[in-house]
């Protein structure tokens, strides 16, 4: 019982903590996963290690931003089956490297292909589920971001919004208060846009779900491909890389009818296309050389970047049979 209340008020002391100094909370996890970064060839076993130590400082900061809602929210925190979801696949988006490494090490390459498929089989069901139950599109990566603590806590939104407007009950019209208005030089005479954060909640084209199911199912279709054709196989490259620029193309004819947020994360996905040059056999047959030939010239015109690029060459291989797998979005 002593043990129990021990850790309860240890627990406490930790949430006040965080609550009480969220930027130097903030500030402990930057340096825990940039030292993950630093363990890398520096110690045995270091990919291991580096990658636990970059999916505990992960994991610790999405517990932190739980804490952080839960103190400065304006309502109770509920988690539903929809969160809990979200909250599953951004634990395993930040530590499913770090699980297929020790599987890895245990079982060989076998165990790591297993624990790879059985990752994404779940991760693929999981946000079907988001997708067609919840008309959830297109599904961020992580499902949950990182909260935006100072501008969370300050509520400055939230404030300008409840100050500059009120909801009539009964029509649901928005009206804006005498006090809250602009100055008159500063008026554009449009009606109030309230940002709730839910833009186009009920957007269901079908077309967009399509371009969805597209996106979640690649990771599932790239490793039978490779189970098909081997995984240093063009044909594999082409598959992953075909269901990628066919779930853009359709996207791209419905972008007018996305949120700001939407078509960030869409941008975000076509930025992610260029890890095609990175990914095997595109790197290993062309990249490769391309990529170490830029990074010494540039460590001998330019002085001291040898110290940045020099461990780079060094490690690029290693990374890139590491980390750049063709279903990490």
């Amino acid at each position: 019982m002593d043990k129990k209340l021990t850790l309860n008020q240890l627990y406490e002391k930790y949430k006040r903590w965080v609550i009480s100094n969220p930027n130097l909370v903030t500030d402990v996890e930057t340096v825990a996963t940039w030292s993950s970064y630093f363990v890398a060839g520096k110690i045995n076993k270091s990919p291991i290690v580096s990658e636990l130590v970059y999916s505990l400082s992960k994991l610790l900061s999405l517990f932190n931003d739980r804490l952080i809602r839960e103190a400065y929210g304006n309502e109770v925190q509920y988690y539903s089956f929809r969160e809990q979801i979200k909250l599953w696949l951004t634990v395993i988006h930040y530590s499913e490297v770090f699980v297929e490494l020790v599987a890895k090490d245990r079982c060989a390459s076998r165990g790591k292909w297993t624990i790879a498929t059985i990752l994404q089989l779940f991760k693929c069901s999981s946000a079907l589920i988001l997708l067609y139950r919840y008309k959830e599109l297109p599904i961020q990566h992580p499902p949950i971001p990182a909260l935006q603590r100072k501008k969370f806590m300050e509520g400055k939104e939230t404030d300008e919004n409840s100050n500059s407007f009120f909801t009539l009950k009964r029509s649901g019209r928005v009206v804006r208060r005498i006090d809250g208005a602009p100055p008159v030089a500063l008026r554009d005479w449009q009606p109030v846009k309230v940002n709730d954060g839910s833009s186009n909640p009920s957007l269901e084209i079908k077309d967009l779900l399509y371009a969805e199911t597209l996106h979640i199912l690649k990771p599932v279709i790239h490793l039978l491909a490779m189970r098909t054709f081997g995984t240093k196989a063009w044909k594999q490259w082409l598959v992953s890389l075909s269901i990628d620029l066919a779930s853009m193309r359709i996207y791209n004819r419905h972008m007018k009818e996305l949120s700001y947020e939407q078509r960030l994360e869409i941008s975000r996905r076509k930025l992610g296309l260029i890890l095609y040059l990175l990914r095997s056999p595109m790197y290993n047959g062309y990249s490769k050389n391309v990529i170490e030939g830029f990074l010494t010239s540039l460590s001998y015109k330019i002085p001291m970047t040898s110290f940045i690029c020099g461990p780079i060459i060094q490690y690029l291989s290693h990374w890139q049979d590491i980390y750049f797998y063709m279903w990490a979005s």
